[in-house]
């Protein structure tokens, strides 16, 4: 029979050995991908649409990496970069992208087969609101007045639009008894 080794923590925590190195091995993997993506930040390189979720994209990669030892394993043992995995979120983006895609994409780029959910909850505090302020309409900003056109700074042009020119018709020469059919598709 082979003895059990056992680890005792500062709190006085006795831990088998092998659960100690696991759980201490897990903890190094959540610094050292911290450290990695901090990194990254600081050297980033990438476009405009990526440079603008750069800094958030490191926040939630921290945030994931400090939930899962699994996670900060693989993030920080792969190749790719935070500036690969935002170029990778942004890839085909328009002029917008939802939170929950960014998301997605952030895991993903790291972590193909994950997923991300969210749960949303609303939290009503004190009564409903009462009729005056349901009955109220939103304050609209007042028009912005548009400067009169100054008549000295632009000199008034006329412009003329280009004469038309008239389609010259083909000359067709009909000996007698001949007819001249035009037929139109349009």
């Amino acid at each position: 029979m082979i003895p059990e080794i056992q680890c005792t923590t500062t709190e006085g925590t006795i831990i088998p050995i092998q659960d100690y190195q696991s759980e201490n091995s897990s903890r190094a993997f959540q610094v050292m991908a911290v450290e990695k993506i901090q990194e990254e930040l600081k050297t980033f390189t990438g476009g405009q649409k990526e440079k603008a979720i750069s800094q958030f994209a490191a926040t939630q990669l921290t945030h994931y990496c400090e939930e899962s030892s699994e996670f900060a394993e693989v993030v920080y043992k792969t190749k790719r970069t935070l500036s690969d995995c935002c170029a990778e979120v942004m890839k085909g983006v328009g002029n917008h992208i939802s939170d929950i895609d960014v998301y997605r994409g952030i895991v993903r780029a790291y972590y193909p087969n994950a997923d991300v959910r969210f749960l949303m909850n609303i939290e009503i505090n004190g009564a409903a609101p009462s009729e005056e302020e349901m009955s109220k309409l939103p304050e609209k900003p007042a028009p912005k007045a548009k400067p009169a056109p100054n008549p000295q700074t632009k000199p008034q042009v006329t412009v003329v639009p280009p004469k038309k020119k008239e389609a010259a018709q083909p000359e067709v020469n009909l000996t007698a008894g001949q007819r001249f059919i035009q037929l139109s598709l349009f």
